[in-house]
């Protein structure tokens, strides 16, 4: 996305209020207002713009992050990304299985933690086609949310992160939409980048979403002209690869930076409106999920240049 034009969304006041509801804010993103756009990038800044609360901004990163890897995605469609389940994510733990009946594919199994797959219109899911020389083989399937082979089942409340619509799934015989199946080993090109990608949108749109939000937040000008410079950061990874050594140190400085900005901001939350204050959960620490896996790209970066890496607390 052009800087300038970029510069010129984020910075201007929005004519329209900041929605804070999720039903609200998943009929905005399904509407002709955010689905004009076919960029993933530039779908998320349109969005994030009318992002009054965090679990929005939120909402925006993921179903941006998966357009960025799924650029067949329909318009208008609330999508889910369907990979956990009771043992965890890790490849060898997905037993879903995608099986073949006289040409006609479908999956059987569950899957736990399904983000946005209440509202969903499609899902994205992991599934295995068998074990290969001891290695699960992997392919990601589209699935329509409304088979009636398919189970939505409901969280209990502790089980809940804030109000992102979330549930596991049981599928029985499903049929695969249209036989889709991805091309390519789904962990690799999938499941491996999704959190990066997640992780980076998602912040991206917090920081286009308090800045919409302008004095009412509390900010000073400083700490508001560095969500900008932030931003601009946010935009020139979602141009690259996210994936050569230079993307991961530009990910890695972006997402310190970000996490440290809005520790800042939690210190100095009793500044912002009565209005403002209740959506933004300022008190939980953001990027407080695989936090492992970012060291490790980080790692693998500077090994990649030649040297041998500090821990990230030396690195501060």
């Amino acid at each position: 996305m052009q800087t300038q034009k970029l510069l010129d969304l984020i910075t201007q006041a929005s004519n329209q209020d900041p929605i804070s509801h999720p039903e609200a804010f998943i009929a905005l993103l399904r509407s002709d207002a955010i689905n004009t756009f076919t960029d993933p990038f530039e779908r998320l800044v349109h969005a994030a713009r009318r992002a009054g609360s965090q679990t929005n901004a939120t909402i925006a990163g993921h179903q941006a992050a998966i357009r960025r890897l799924f650029p067949t995605t329909p318009a208008n469609a609330i999508t889910a990304f369907c990979v956990s389940e009771s043992k965890g994510p890790h490849p060898r733990y997905i037993e879903t299985q995608l099986l073949d009946r006289g040409g006609d594919k479908y999956i059987t199994g569950e899957k736990m933690w399904g983000t946005m797959a209440p509202a969903a219109d499609l899902l994205y899911v992991a599934a295995s086609t068998g074990v290969e020389d001891g290695q699960n083989q992997l392919v990601m399937v589209g699935i329509e949310t409304n088979s009636p082979t398919t189970t939505q089942i409901p969280l209990p409340p502790e089980r809940h992160a804030g109000g992102v619509p979330i549930c596991d799934l049981k599928f029985e015989l499903t049929p695969v939409h249209n036989n889709l199946v991805f091309d390519g080993d789904a962990y690799t090109v999938y499941i491996k980048p999704f959190r990066l990608v997640e992780d980076v949108f998602s912040t991206t749109a917090m920081q286009i979403g308090l800045l919409q939000l302008g004095a009412q937040t509390g900010m000073s000008h400083a700490q508001r002209e560095d969500l900008v410079g932030l931003v601009v950061q946010g935009a020139a990874i979602a141009a690259s690869e996210m994936n050569d050594p230079g993307d991961i140190l530009l990910i890695t400085s972006y997402l310190r930076a970000s996490r440290a900005h809005w520790q800042t901001l939690g210190e100095n939350w009793d500044n912002a409106a009565a209005g403002v204050r209740p959506y933004w959960t300022t008190e939980r620490e953001i990027l407080n999920v695989a936090a492992r896996a970012r060291e490790q790209r980080r790692n693998n970066a500077w090994q990649a240049l030649g040297e041998t890496p500090l821990a990230e607390q030396d690195a501060d």
